[in-house]
């Protein structure tokens, strides 16, 4: 592999072998790299929802304490390498096709022992390759999905490890009820493991408690050192015990929660309250209630599970314009839940597909009812200029949409 198109080609391959929980494959590659996973402070964040943002606010206390800080993540928004980043960087093209390289040398030769390797698998090995090579002062890994069997469950000390939410997703691998994918998340805690628990239901705050008891785990909530917050015009505003009044670069009571779980980890890691703070104000997360064009007014969010549209809706609610949603939600989630969510806000909403192998067709969409409509057309059709349009249903589609609008130029300001 000589160029990154190459890499994206390799591991697009690999897609075909789908999901395939368990850590041994794992285990013997790092072990031919001779990697090892806990060489380098890590933080693990498991959760069905907020982890990407709980990693963003993390990312950039830890920058602001003026450490190097790498970053494995998922999925992209903007581009492949946004999924290995060191201090909110991308991987570079050469140190992606190096590392791919090495990697999947490795892979050949373990092939016909071990079989074959999953995308995700392959990935996670290439980013724990880089950083091995690279040597940051904290590496944040965040679950692709679940955590017992995930890959980066290969961690086995890390300083601390996040369930930021449990919700009702993935429920053909993870399990039908709360409890059963609680089990999954909750499977990233270690012996000694310092534990840091955002916003749960009432239901599973006794199986966590008991799942660190018995690992002699210390156990935080994160949601204890709320002491204020308000959404406003000019952003969303929250007060954290020791941290004055701070604008969160997020925006949404959702982030709120997020941002907690990181000022958590962040004062048990002994990160100084300037530091917080300014990680507050200064993330970014692409896809998260972003706004990327003002007139008309766009804005991009990944919600792709009931508890997702909550939150979105919620803050949805502190629009002044008529609301419209585009959506594509995939094959596998709640559509009934997430669109019965969307028309507590508007009756205006359309469904599109998207070329991604879960998403559902314009024919199936038309057959359950949808306000079906082709991507391009409805730009081209459906007036927004005095609304506000809503992007969502998926990661996957807003960052279809994200290149679509590029080409359309349209910008923060507006479109030229």
């Amino acid at each position: 592999m000589r160029t990154r198109e190459d890499v994206l080609e390799w591991l697009s391959a690999l897609l075909a072998f789908g999901i395939k929980p368990g850590l041994s494959r794992m285990e013997a590659l790092l072990a031919e790299l001779m990697i090892d996973p806990d060489a380098i402070p890590t933080i693990h964040v498991a959760g069905t929802n907020g982890k990407g943002s709980t990693v963003a606010f993390l990312r950039e206390m830890g920058v602001a304490e003026g450490l190097q800080v790498g970053t494995f993540t998922s999925p992209y928004i903007i581009q492949f390498e946004e999924r290995i980043m060191l201090n909110g960087v991308p991987i570079s093209e050469a140190d992606l096709v190096e590392a791919a390289n090495v990697v999947q040398a490795a892979i050949l030769k373990l092939e016909p022992v071990i079989g074959a390797l999953t995308e995700f698998e392959a990935l996670t090995v290439l980013a724990f390759y880089h950083f091995y090579q690279i040597r940051p002062d904290f590496v944040i890994y965040e679950v692709g999905l679940g955590g017992l069997y995930d890959s980066t469950n290969v961690l086995k000390q890390p300083k601390a490890a996040i369930i930021t939410s449990i919700g009702h997703d993935h429920q053909a691998i993870l399990g039908d009820t709360l409890q059963e994918i609680a089990l999954q998340k909750f499977g990233i805690i270690k012996q000694g493991t310092r534990v840091i628990a955002g916003k749960l239901q009432e239901e599973l705050t006794v199986p966590l408690m008991a799942y660190c008891g018995d690992r002699q785990a210390s156990l935080s909530w994160s949601q204890e050192v709320i002491r204020d917050y308000r959404l406003s015009a000019t952003g969303t505003w929250a007060t954290y015990e020791g941290i004055p009044e701070t604008r969160l670069g997020l925006e949404g009571m959702h982030q709120v929660h997020n941002a907690a779980n990181a000022v958590v980890c962040a004062k048990q890691l002994g990160w100084s309250k300037t530091a917080i703070r300014r990680g507050l104000r200064n993330a970014t997360h692409p896809g998260r209630f972003e706004i990327i064009s003002r007139k008309p007014r766009i804005i991009l969010d990944g919600a792709h599970n009931p508890e997702g549209v909550t939150a979105l809706v919620e803050r949805l609610k502190e629009e002044s314009k008529p609301v419209v949603v585009l959506c594509s939600i995939l094959r596998d989630k709640d559509r009934k839940a997430m669109l019965r969510q969307l028309r507590e806000v508007t009756p205006d909403i359309y469904e599109t597909t998207f070329d991604f192998p879960r998403a559902r067709t314009l024919e199936e969409l038309e057959m359950d009812g949808a306000k079906a409509m082709e991507l391009n057309s409805f730009f081209k059709e459906v007036d927004t200029a005095d609304k506000t349009l809503i992007v969502t249903g998926s990661l996957y589609f807003i960052s279809t949409v994200r290149t679509l609008l590029k080409a359309q130029s349209f910008t923060k300001k507006g479109k030229h």
